[in-house]
Parts: C-alpha cells; structure tokens; sequence
C-alpha cells in the first residue's frame, strides 16, 4: 500500500471515515512499538519461510484484505470508463477524486441524472399531469445546481428550494453494468437545518399553501424533515384542510400524527409498531397499532410482491393485490405510490381506489430501469390491463 491503513483508505469514502481517523489509529500502533512495512507482498518480496528464519518472527497473521477484482469475462468490460469497484475505490479515495478539482483524477463520470427522494416524487406528480410546489434545502454546490438543472427540466419550477450555506446536496452515483447495479456510492452528510432555512422553508410554505390540494412528506433523514418544521406546516394544512400524506422513517414517528394518509413499507411498519406483521393476524394486529398511535385517517403498508394493504381508522382493511410479473427494477417504486395516492386523492378519488391506482402504477415503474416516473398514457394502459375495458 502506498500508506498504512489498506482498504480502510482506498475503499471507504471520505465522508464515511475520514482518513484522518485511520492515520491516528495507524500513529498509536506505532507508538506502541508495531513497525509497519509498506509496498511489501508477502510471498514476493519476502517468502513466509523468510519471516521466520531470517527476520526471526514466531507467528504471522495474514490479513489478505479485499484481493483483487474478479472480472465477468463479458463483452465491454474492458472499455474506458469501465471500472472494477477496486479500481473505482482506489481511484475515488487513494487517489483523491473526492477532492476534484484540487485533485484531477482520471475518473469518467456518467452524464445522466435522476432525482431521487421527494423530488421523484415532485417528478412523478407532473409526469402526471399534477402541479408540484418542492420544499426543502440544498446545498451551494454542484449537486444542487445539477437537481435544479434536472427538475425544472421535469417540468417542476425549483424557485421555492432553499439553498443554504456549508450544505452539501446528497448524490447518489450508481455503478452499472448491461442495466444491472453493480455498486451504488452515497455522497453526503446528513445535518439538520439551520434555524433560519426552516424558517425560510416555513414562510415559503405558508405563502402557498391556498393553492395545494395535498401535502406529501418525504423523510429520508437527510435533516430537511425536522419535527419543528413539521409541526408549524402541519397546522397550516389542518387549517386549511389540506390531505397530509407521508412517507415516514420509524425514528421520526411523530411528523405521521394526525396525518391523512401514512405509508411505511412493511419493514417500517412493523418497526415503528414494535412487534413483527408477517402473517395475517399480525399483520391485522400491527396495523391497527400503528394506526391508533398515530392517529392518522388511513395507513398504507407497501408489501413488495404481495401488494400492499389499506387500514381505515373505522375499521375497514383493504388487501390491494400485485400483478405477479418479473421486476426489473425497484429503485423509486416507493415515490411513484406516494406520488399517485396524493394526486389521486386530491383529486377526488376514494382512498382505497386512489391505493389501487398507485398499485398499479408502481407496477409499471417496476418494469423500468432506474428511478422512474409514470405518464398518464402508461398508466391509463396499465389499467386498462388490469380492469379490461
């Protein structure tokens, strides 16, 4: 290695562990007394009988770290821009492309962009016609000018964002082979809002808030969704009467109180109501938990491959069937529910019908490569499929 400290260097992000982590653990090995010996290969240039005999050890641990890449032998793998994740690792880390432009590594970048979080779903609701108004913070940085790039593209105006100094935008960089993930790389740091954007965010909010037939939340603890910033939005649409729908995490539970609509996938479901929902009288028993403790009017718990199921706060379940067929791709699937459940409801539907209409949707977007989004023409075919004429 050209340092101590081996994969612990070139195959973690910075963002994850600093290196000045390692370097100091590195510091107190050799204050201890263990000498460290760089770009020797054991077994090359110097045998284990070596070690022994000649250097006098009385025992060698090996620690063969990550080993050396196996390649596919498929067509193409061998082209410019190709990388193995050794290789992407050591050219990312060991070689500082985290800290491009001071450091000019040869690394190609794919030029395509896709949004994820509550922006696919932004995506989604004027793919389908809707209106979408985002709220939240971004960075001063190159990402975020890349994702106002892409969703005023999308056809969804990024004027109400709130940019915000020493923030970083999350960027997700997928490594892909023949239409299959190989690596997904996360580059952020998760921090909450300063008071004064959530303050910004809340006054923005306010101001349009006549125009909204629904608000959606979107938590990915990226640190946008703070419980403050929630309470004061929430009353506002309470006031209003304005349909709340959420896509909760289990830490944040109480950003769900007294909302229209919750819809955790199952994993969530059964974390946020502490006890396992795998089988029928579980699953009947959790949701009905989960659904009085957080007062809302329904809950939508998302089942992957056995669909998904609609609890009523009067009682009512609702089980919503998936089409069995082959899936191509989940990445989004989540956004694309929310997203069709709160424009379907705002828009008049009955919520069980609205669920049965993003059912199908997700459906659809399944069967699409990457983060995806649904247009009105799709899904009129999709349900055309499932109903018939």
């Amino acid at each position: 290695f050209h340092k101590p400290g081996g994969v612990l260097v070139y195959g973690i992000p910075e963002f994850r562990l600093p290196k000045e982590i390692v370097f100091s653990e590195v510091n107190f090995l050799e204050r201890l007394g263990v000498r460290l010996e760089c770009n020797t290969v054991v077994g090359k240039s110097i045998t284990l009988d070596e070690l022994f005999e000649e250097e006098g050890y009385d025992a060698v641990f090996l620690g063969v770290g990550a080993g050396l890449p196996r390649f596919l032998n498929v067509p193409g793998e061998n082209l410019i821009g190709i990388y193995s994740a050794n290789e992407y690792l050591t050219r990312s880390n060991l070689m500082r492309a985290y800290r491009f432009p001071e450091y000019d590594t040869p690394l190609v970048l794919g030029k395509d962009v896709v949004v994820f979080g509550a922006g696919n779903v932004a995506i989604n609701i004027r793919a389908l016609g809707g209106r979408a108004i985002p709220f939240g913070a971004i960075g001063m940085d190159e990402s975020g000018d890349r994702l106002c790039k892409e969703l005023k593209s999308r056809g969804v105006p990024p004027g109400t964002l709130v940019q915000e100094q020493g923030r970083t935008t999350p960027r997700k960089l997928r490594i892909v082979a023949h239409q299959h993930q190989l690596l997904r790389l996360d580059f952020e740091k998760p921090a909450p809002i300063s008071p004064q954007t959530s303050a910004a965010i809340g006054r923005s909010f306010a101001r349009r808030a006549s125009k909204l037939s629904a608000l959606v939340i979107s938590d990915y603890r990226k640190g946008s969704v703070e419980t403050e910033l929630c309470s004061q939005v929430l009353a506002i649409a309470r006031q209003r009467r304005i349909p709340v729908f959420v896509d909760p995490k289990p830490e944040h539970p109480e950003i769900c109180h007294h909302a229209t609509a919750v819809t955790p996938n199952l994993h969530e479901a059964e974390l946020m109501a502490g006890l396992p929902m795998r089988d029928r009288a579980s699953l009947e028993a959790g949701g009905r938990r989960l659904l009085a403790e957080l007062d809302c009017a329904w809950l939508l718990s998302t089942r992957g491959a056995e669909g998904m199921t609609l609890f009523e706060k009067g009682g009512a379940i609702h089980d919503i069937q998936s089409e069995v067929r082959p899936v191509y791709d989940v990445t989004g699937a989540g956004d694309t529910v929310l997203a069709v459940l709160a424009l379907a409801f705002g828009s008049g539907a009955e919520m069980a019908e609205a669920a049965r209409l993003a059912n199908i949707a997700a459906g659809r977007v399944v069967l699409k490569f990457g983060t995806a989004e649904i247009n009105p023409q799709e899904l009129a075919s999709a349900i055309t499929d499932a109903y018939g004429q």
